[in-house]
């Protein structure tokens, strides 16, 4: 019976947080100073929106918890390499009808990054979807961090 609840119990949590807890990491964030040095200013949680991204594509949603969050995109492949990722934000699950957050817009060679403004708005879901993909190996990945 203890088995069978606490199946039951991780089960709710991972409904209850859309399983982000597993797309998840924390990283400290270093001041390094110049003797070497470095001094812990606090802590980010870093979630994968989407990863390994070669086409135009939508990414399945993830959840996040909520509060300021700031998206970062990156694209890398060989040669030039470009790729265009929509973050939207969305009541459900299902990947349409989200409503657009930002759009991040990269170019380069080998490889090109860049960030949205801090979004504040709050929704249950985020997805991306890309377009304009090309490069040889082009690969996409968005972080979201809070």
């Amino acid at each position: 019976m203890k088995k069978n609840l606490s199946t039951w119990l991780l089960v709710a949590v991972l409904l209850l947080t859309g399983g982000a807890p597993f797309a998840m990491a924390d990283t400290y964030i270093l001041q390094k100073h110049p003797d070497g040095t470095s001094t812990r200013l606090g802590l980010v949680t870093i979630t994968t929106v989407m990863s390994g991204a070669t086409t135009n594509a939508t990414a399945a949603a993830v959840g996040i918890s909520p509060g300021p969050k700031s998206f970062y995109g990156q694209v890398s492949g060989t040669g030039a390499v470009t790729q265009t990722q929509a973050i939207y934000g969305d009541a459900d699950d299902d990947e349409a009808n989200g409503v657009l957050l930002c759009t991040i817009t990269l170019s380069g060679t080998t490889k090109a990054a860049d960030a949205c403004p801090v979004v504040t708005a709050n929704f249950a879901f985020y997805y991306v979807v890309t377009t304009n993909t090309t490069g040889t190996g082009a690969t996409g990945v968005v972080y979201a961090m809070h």
